[in-house]
């Protein structure tokens, strides 16, 4: 009897014991893709956007990376891979550095380690890592990826295609500075004196001064929420209605703000905020944005109850 009793408690530990060491491995794995994932990012992140001081397009990948971090617990439900894909996501991983010698035929300026390379890299790690199905779970971080490469080509075609638009901008910011009580005369579709500490400046208005880029980053970035999120056809365009717009009086904002440092501090402080400004406002509206965005039925609930006793 007793014999039995310890068996049973013996089968019962290894059984605890086994599962544990599952649990502690499936956990290591998960860290060890992440960080395999995440680490030849950074110089694609550096050399490709921020050094050529495209942070905008910077954003587009990060993000990517931080869905596919919130995916965690839907990669842990996956299994190991085959020892058939294992060893062609290892043979794709090794390929990945040397893509650039078949890109550069084609593209004489790429880079040495850039998208191409990276994108073989992390298709070759989930198929190291996972199995095959879980590829699906790449889509919307390869999306971005690629997405962020092009979005430079993007901005300058709508750049040109904006530019009948500038005359009608800049009005709408004459009307913002009178009302802000900062002297500003049109003397020109495009063109401001604005009246400063060293006397009167002139200020060109441009089509990149619309914020397109920041327009387009938005417009990448919601996309993929989108697809990801299950919500209706009817709630997902309304949001991106309400993102669209709400970039636009962003960007209103800061071109306002720039205006009046302009106006009270000279040039040379508009030479100091004019970009950084541009990236703070940005970053607080997209993390204001997927913030309500995220928590929207919450949100609603206390507004209909709140219209309920109202009534």
């Amino acid at each position: 009897m007793q014999n039995g009793m310890f068996m049973k408690e013996t089968i019962q530990y290894y059984a605890m014991s086994k599962l544990g060491l599952t649990t502690s491995l499936l956990k290591n794995r998960l860290k060890l893709f992440y960080i395999l994932a995440f680490v030849p990012m950074l110089p694609i992140q550096y050399f490709g956007y921020i050094a050529r001081g495209s942070l905008f397009a910077a954003l587009i990948p990060f993000y990517g990376f931080l869905l596919l971090l919130i995916k965690k617990e839907k990669l842990s439900v996956f299994s190991e891979s085959s020892r058939v894909y294992r060893f062609l996501g290892l043979i794709l991983i090794l390929a990945s550095f040397f893509i650039y010698y078949v890109v550069a035929v084609f593209y004489p300026q790429a880079q040495f380690y850039g998208v191409a390379n990276y994108t073989a890299y992390l298709v070759g790690l989930f198929l190291a890592f996972f199995q095959v199905s879980a590829l699906k779970q790449a889509f919307t971080t390869l999306f971005l990826i690629v997405a962020a490469t092009n979005s430079g080509l993007v901005g300058k075609w709508m750049e040109f295609y904006m530019e009948p638009w500038v005359p009608y901008f800049v009005q709408i910011m004459a009307f913002i500075l009178r009302v802000l009580g900062t002297p500003a005369k049109l003397v020109g579709p495009t063109t401001f004196i604005l009246q400063t500490r060293g006397g009167q400046l002139p200020i060109g208005v441009e089509a990149g001064c619309m914020g397109i880029y920041s327009f387009l980053t938005f417009a990448i970035i919601i996309v993929v929420t989108m697809i990801e999120d299950p919500c209706s056809l009817r709630t997902k365009v309304l949001w991106s209605v309400a993102g669209i717009i709400g970039t636009f009086f962003v960007n209103i904002v800061r071109v306002s703000l720039i205006f009046v440092v302009i106006h009270y501090f000279g040039y040379e402080g508009w030479s100091k905020i004019h970009t950084p400004i541009g990236y703070v406002l940005f970053l607080l509206w997209l993390a204001f944005f997927l913030l309500i965005f995220s928590k929207r039925q919450a949100i609603l609930s206390k507004f209909q109850a709140f219209w309920r006793k109202l009534r």
